[in-house]
C-alpha cells in the first residue's frame, strides 16, 4: 500500500521547494472544486467537517508530492525508465513515486514512451518444444513534449464511462460522490447534472477510467517476497482448500473458503463487519449487504452470477472500524485506485481485508432469467444453485435434478462491459478465491498479502479449513494461468471520448 499521508516524505525537501509545490497543488482542479463546494458538501451530510478536511488534506499532500516530482523531472534531459526515476527521489517512498508518475501521465504532464523488443524462447506447444517469438514492452517517462508549462487535464464525471458502454456498475462512484449526484444500480448509472460539481473524484477511482496496471506491476515487483505472474498477478502462495464445517458445506459454492474465513474473522473479533451480497426479495437477484453477525453470514454464501453494485454501500459501513470486503475484480480494482489516488481515503481506511472472487464475466438479472428459460426451459425460481465447471454452465433444481449446457452457449448472455476486464483472479485482493484449478469440493486460494497469509493460516490452524498446495493438486495452478491468459488476451481496449 502506498503511503497516503506521511509528513516524513517532505523531510529532505527544501522549504522553498515545498512551498512552491504546495502552492501549485492548491491550484489543482480537484482540490479547488472540493474547497469551493465545501458548504454544499457538508450540507449534503455524507462527509462530516473533519472527514471533509481529512480528504482535502490527503489530496493536497498527494498533489504536493506530485508537483515536487514533476518539477524535478522538468530538469531531466531524456526519458527515463521508472526504476531510474525512483532512484532520483530517495526521500519519497518508491511506491509513491510510481503512483505519482502514472497519475501525472493521466493529468497530461508526463509522456510515456513505449519500446518493443522481440526475443526467441523455447516453449512447449501441444507437447512439443518449439521456438517462439515473444514481445517485451519497456516504458520511459519524460515531461510532456519537453514543455515546462503544461495545462492540467481535468477529469470528467463518470458519465463519460457510461456513455462509452464500459461502466461495470461497481458502485464506488456513487458511494464516494461528495454531493450524492451519482446513483448506480446493477444495470444503470445516473448523474444529476444540476448537483454534480465536476470534481472528477469519480473518474479518479473508476476501474474503467485510466489503467493502473503498470503502477501495480512496478509496485509489486519492489517486494522480493512476492511471486509475479502476468496471468494471475502478484502473490505469496497458492492453495486448494475446503471447509471442514458441516453447516458451511450445506451452502457453499465450491470449497466454502470465503464463508469459513469470514466466520473465523467475525467469531475471533478480527473484523466488525463484512460487505458482501445476498439474494434480494427476488431469488437470484443479488443485493449488497453489511453483515455484522455470524447468523446472517450464511445468507451470503454461494455464487450469484448477476451483477450487484457492492461498493454502493461503502459509505454506509463507515461506522465500523474493521471491515472485510468481498467482491469481484472490477470492485477490487476500484478500491485499489481509491488507495493509490486518495479520493477514497475516508471510505477505504476501514477496509482491512479484501477477498476477491475469480470472475470471467457476469450477467444482468434479466439476462440470467433469459438464460435459464431459453437454454434450460426452466423457471429461475426452481433453481437451488448455479455453477460453472469443466466448460459447462450447470444448474441444480429443487427436485435434485442437474442440468448443464456448454459454456459457449451462455456467453452471449454475459454483460458486454465484462469484456473490457482483463483480470480473472482479483489481483488487487488480499486473498483471491475461485473454483478454477481446484479439485471438486475445493476452492483455489491465491494469497497476495501478508495479512491475507496470516488469516488463512490461522483458519487452517484452527481446523476449519483443510488446505493443500495448489501445485500439488490437479488441475492446479496451470489451469488458473491458462484461463487467466485467455481472459487477458480477449480483453477489449477501452476508448473514451476526448470531447
Amino acid at each position: 500500500m502506498v503511503q497516503l499521508i506521511d509528513k516524513k516524505v517532505f523531510d529532505n525537501i527544501t522549504p522553498k521547494e515545498l512551498i512552491d509545490a504546495t502552492y501549485e497543488a492548491s491550484n489543482n482542479f480537484q482540490v479547488r472544486a472540493l474547497f469551493e463546494a465545501k458548504d454544499e458538501i457538508l450540507e449534503c451530510g455524507k462527509y462530516t467537517e473533519n472527514q471533509f478536511y481529512d480528504l482535502l488534506d490527503s489530496m493536497i499532500d498527494a498533489e504536493t508530492e506530485r508537483k515536487i516530482i514533476l518539477n524535478k523531472m522538468k530538469t531531466f534531459q531524456e526519458a527515463l525508465f521508472i526504476e531510474d526515476i525512483v532512484d532520483k527521489f530517495q526521500s519519497i517512498p518508491p511506491e509513491n513515486v510510481i503512483r505519482d508518475i502514472i497519475y501525472l501521465r493521466e493529468q497530461g504532464f508526463i509522456d510515456e514512451q513505449e519500446e518493443v523488443k522481440t526475443k526467441t524462447i523455447t516453449k512447449k506447444v501441444k507437447g512439443e518444444e518449439k521456438e517462439v517469438e515473444i514481445k517485451e514492452y519497456f516504458y520511459r517517462y519524460i515531461v510532456s513534449n519537453g514543455k515546462l508549462d503544461i495545462e492540467e487535464r481535468h477529469f470528467k464525471p463518470v458519465s463519460i464511462i457510461d456513455e462509452a458502454g464500459v461502466c461495470c456498475r461497481c458502485g464506488y462512484c456513487s458511494a464516494i460522490c461528495p454531493v450524492n449526484a451519482i446513483e448506480v444500480t446493477a444495470d444503470t448509472l445516473e448523474i444529476d447534472k444540476d448537483v454534480c460539481m465536476k470534481c472528477g473524484l469519480c473518474f479518479s477511482i473508476c476501474p474503467r477510467s485510466f489503467s493502473i496496471g503498470k503502477a501495480y506491476e512496478y509496485i509489486k515487483k519492489l517486494d522480493n517476497e512476492l511471486n509475479y505472474s502476468e496471468k494471475m498477478g502478484a502473490y505469496l502462495s497458492s492453495y486448494a482448500g475446503t471447509t471442514t464445517k458441516g453447516e458451511i458445506k450445506k451452502v457453499r459454492q465450491d470449497g466454502g473458503i470465503v464463508t469459513s474465513l469470514l466466520e473465523y474473522m467475525l467469531e475471533n473479533d478480527i473484523i466488525d463487519a463484512i460487505i458482501a451480497v445476498q439474494h434480494s426479495d427476488k431469488l437470484w437477484k443479488p443485493e449488497p449487504v453489511i453483515v455484522d453477525k455470524v447468523e446472517d453470514l450464511y445468507k451470503t454464501a454461494g455464487t450469484k452470477y448477476a451483477n450487484s453494485p457492492s461498493l454502493n454501500i461503502l459509505d454506509k459501513a463507515m461506522d465500523y472500524e474493521r471491515v472485510a470486503f468481498v467482491g469481484v475484480p472490477c470492485m477490487l480494482k476500484a478500491l485499489e485506485k481509491g488507495d493509490l489516488f486518495p479520493a477514497g481515503k475516508i471510505f477505504f481506511k476501514n477496509i482491512k481485508y479484501k477477498i476477491g472472487l475469480f470472475c470471467m464475466e457476469s450477467f444482468s438479472y434479466n439476462d440470467i432469467i433469459s438464460l435459464v428459460e431459453n437454454e434450460f426451459d426452466e423457471d429461475i425460481n426452481n433453481l437451488t444453485k448455479m455453477n460453472i465447471d469443466k466448460g459447462k454452465f450447470i444448474i441444480n433444481l429443487k427436485n435434485d435434478e442437474e442440468k448443464k449446457v456448454p459454456l459457449k452457449e451462455v456467453q452471449k448472455y454475459a454483460r458486454d462491459t465484462c469484456h473490457y476486464c482483463d483480470d480473472l483472479t482479483s489481483i488487487y485482493a488480499d486473498i483471491s478465491v475461485g473454483s478454477i484449478g481446484a479439485p471438486g469440493g475445493n476452492s483455489a486460494v491465491i494469497v497476495r498479502s501478508k495479512i491475507g497469509e496470516e488469516i488463512y493460516q490461522k483458519a487452517v490452524k484452527a481446523g476449519i479449513i483443510e488446505s493443500k498446495n495448489l501445485t500439488d493438486v490437479k488441475p492446479g495452478k496451470f489451469l488458473v494461468e491458462k484461463i487467466g491468459g485467455i481472459k487477458k488476451n480477449k480483453c477489449k481496449p477501452i476508448q473514451l471520448s476526448e470531447e
